[in-house]
């Protein structure tokens, strides 16, 4: 697990006309260990940038990134020990899920025994046993993106970033997968920072939600009607 601490991060982008568009304006943020954070806010607004920024697919026009204690700017995204899950599976279609899942360790050359225990405890926890031999084109929606929560979770990383993975699923898929993204996070001790722009996605999924607006206008609630919380008011 891995605190992840943000502290005034800024992201410009160069526009048409040559002025700077502020993606990111001076962001303050920090996710506790273990902690379930949700970041909502309208499409545009920065929430995105702000998943690139912390995984390095983005570098930050000022301010920092900690992960663990440890500063990250500068840090290639390979070395910063981070899951991310998207909106798409983005699975490999010619690989079987077992082999998706495993993707991730076999680039990391993990001894096979340790492999199998860990794409197999994954499989068991999201109900994929009788699915790890099929391609990606003969499973479902919900069950591609269950390989793809397994692909970053036999990793067993530091922080995990999820954008909108329930985004394109059925409203009674999502609503499933939502309790088992809380199962999992609670089970692992996961940081996790979700990304959405469904508020009641952020309620029932976050011990915290944080609101975003152009880039900016960030501030932090305890959920107010979830199984995650009965508290109201700010933190």
């Amino acid at each position: 697990m891995g605190q992840i601490v943000i502290e005034h991060l800024s992201k410009l982008f160069p526009g048409l006309a040559g002025e700077q568009i502020r993606a990111v304006d001076d962001l303050n943020l920090t996710v506790e260990a273990g902690e379930l954070v949700t970041l909502v806010g309208p499409s545009g607004c920065g929430k995105t940038t702000t998943l690139r920024l912390i995984s390095g697919l983005e570098e930050p026009s000022s301010g920092t990134v900690k992960i663990a204690g440890m500063l990250m700017n500068g840090v290639p995204a390979k070395d910063r020990d981070i899951a991310m899950v998207y909106q798409k599976p983005a699975l490999f279609p010619h690989l079987t899920a077992r082999e998706n899942i495993a993707f991730g360790l076999t680039l990391r050359n993990c001894p096979r025994a340790e492999l199998e225990r860990r794409v197999g405890e994954a499989a068991e926890m999201l109900e994929l046993r009788d699915c790890l031999d099929r391609r990606p084109s003969d499973l479902s929606g919900g069950q591609c993106q269950r390989v793809a929560l397994g692909r970053a979770m036999v990793r067993r990383p530091k922080v995990f970033l999820f954008d909108e993975p329930l985004a394109n699923l059925d409203p009674q898929i999502r609503i499933q997968l939502r309790a088992e993204i809380v199962r999992l996070q609670k089970r692992l001790e996961a940081t996790v920072l979700y990304v959405t722009h469904d508020q009641a996605e952020a309620m029932a999924l976050g011990n915290r939600i944080a609101v975003m607006n152009r880039g900016a206008s960030f501030t932090s609630y305890l959920p107010t009607c979830s199984s995650r919380g009965s508290s109201i008011g700010p933190h």
